[in-house]
């Protein structure tokens, strides 16, 4: 079962909760209680679980950290934007080589994985028992901070898709937590050499395999809250 579909899974049943979540308490006993502040930043850190590529030459999993940003626009609507680094390592082959000679290796690749886009807080502009779960999602590239190597593979700077089901810790006050698992949709590009016989050994890759490669990449983060502006 996906993340997608537990995602979607919580909605339903959070739904029928949240509609009744005003009705049937006296204010002091509601388990429902109004958020101080429309502005949420956030500093976090966690793992970046990289999935494998056909040829293997991808960035791989590593620790991650960086920055989430949280706007409200209106209702439990929020405006978001993320940047986050990580510290990866790719593996690195030469097509030009025996099989047996190809593989050099691997190398140093820092990766920053930007988006910018919408999230929805499932209990509205409130915490429910101090919690507050949320989907989003977004738009945004990558960059990749290495040069092509001996094979003329590089990260480059794919274009992004997100979706980032949150649980957002909610005490009274400024500070807050928030654990995030971030679906990091990009795109991987092979050069020609990955698929030119220059050996008696066959290709990197076959010729039926494509030469640009959907992947998603999942990133585990934990984070500190400071909100601010009313």
């Amino acid at each position: 079962m996906t993340i997608r579909t537990l995602a979607l899974a919580g909605l339903r049943v959070l739904a029928p909760a949240i509609g009744s979540a005003q009705v049937g308490y006296e204010p002091r006993k509601s388990p429902y209680r109004d958020l101080e502040h429309r502005q949420e930043l956030t500093f976090q850190g966690g793992h970046f679980k990289a999935r494998t590529d056909p040829a293997r030459v991808a960035p791989m999993s590593g620790p991650m950290f960086g920055a989430h940003y949280e706007f409200r626009m209106t209702g439990p609507a929020y405006f978001t934007a993320s940047s986050m680094l990580v510290a990866s390592e790719r593996r690195v082959i030469d097509p030009t080589k025996l099989i047996a000679e190809r593989d050099l290796g691997t190398k140093s690749t820092t990766m920053l994985l930007t988006d910018i886009g919408f999230a929805l807080n499932l209990t509205g502009f409130k915490s429910w028992h101090g919690l507050v779960p949320s989907l989003g999602g977004g738009l945004g590239v990558g960059a990749g901070f290495d040069s092509p190597d001996v094979g003329g593979f590089k990260y480059g700077f794919p274009f992004l898709l997100t979706f980032r089901p949150a649980i957002k810790f909610a005490p009274r006050g400024r500070w807050q937590g928030r654990i995030d698992a971030t679906n990091y949709f990009y795109r991987i590009r092979y050069p020609d050499s990955y698929f030119t016989k220059s050996t008696a050994d066959p290709t990197v890759l076959d010729l039926t395999t494509k030469r640009n490669v959907w992947t998603r990449n999942l990133g585990l983060t934990a984070g500190v809250t400071y909100t601010f502006g009313r």
